[in-house]
């Protein structure tokens, strides 16, 4: 396992809202202190319902069996996508040896941010997709 130092983290969450389709973005919630564009990226992590039971807010997490039918893209603050469909399944720590993903620090806005289905069988409604971002506010 690695040894990541944490200035901040947070969990975001990604609803699976209506009925379960590809090729539509799922948008994260909104979270306020993320959702200033003042927040850099440096690390996340994937929850599915077998780290994560359910989120805190009382949700569903997305089965650890349909994770190979989700992927995840990132955007910076410049309209650049950084990670592009990048498939969750490797972004569960039990999958890749304990690591968290980490990569250059980059300033996001969380509202451009999303998450696609390849597949929706076996996906139900309302779950969540569960990400744990880390990272630092602009000036940290």
């Amino acid at each position: 396992m690695n040894n990541l130092v944490i200035k901040r983290s947070q969990l975001v969450e990604f609803p699976i809202t209506g009925t379960p389709t590809t090729l539509r973005r799922y948008k994260a919630r909104t979270i306020p202190n993320l959702s200033r564009n003042n927040i850099i990226l440096y690390g996340l992590e994937c929850y599915t319902e077998d780290q994560l039971a359910q989120t805190p807010s009382g949700e569903a997490v997305i089965d650890t069996a349909d994770a190979n039918q989700v992927t995840l893209t990132l955007m910076d603050t410049d309209k650049e996508q950084f990670i592009y469909n990048c498939p969750i399944i490797s972004l569960i720590r039990a999958n890749v040896g304990g690591f968290v993903t980490v990569f250059k620090p980059r300033l996001i806005n969380l509202q451009d941010c999303f998450i696609q289905l390849t597949d929706a069988t076996g996906i139900d409604p309302n779950e969540n997709v569960v990400f744990n971002f880390y990272y630092q506010l602009v000036g940290e």
